[in-house]
């Protein structure tokens, strides 16, 4: 079974997509605070972004939760996270389903 044929993993993996996409679109967000520390520091963190939910979609649960925990560690490191655990969090829980689905 393909893993977005599961409607549980596919709910999971549309609010990652969104929550990436919160941070990348909000003015003011903790993506826009990275943007004014270094433009590459910020590309680099909503690169990982994405690769984490491009593994998600492909059914890649370890890899995605790698990239998600990799982005956060880089959030962190530069004092903007709170916005990104969630990030984080939402992909873990998307690939969870994803590995629990029949």
């Amino acid at each position: 079974m393909e893993p977005l044929d599961d409607r549980l993993t596919a709910r999971a993996l549309a609010a990652a997509r969104r929550a990436l996409a919160r941070l990348q679109g909000e003015a003011g967000s903790e993506s826009a605070r990275l943007a004014e520390l270094s433009g590459e520091l910020a590309t680099e963190l909503e690169d990982f972004g994405a690769q984490a939910l491009d593994h998600l979609a492909a059914g890649r649960w370890d890899e995605a939760r790698d990239c998600a925990e990799t982005a956060l560690d880089l959030a962190e490191e530069h004092g903007v996270g709170s916005r990104w655990r969630e990030f984080a969090l939402l992909v873990e829980e998307a690939a969870e389903t994803g590995r629990g689905a029949p």
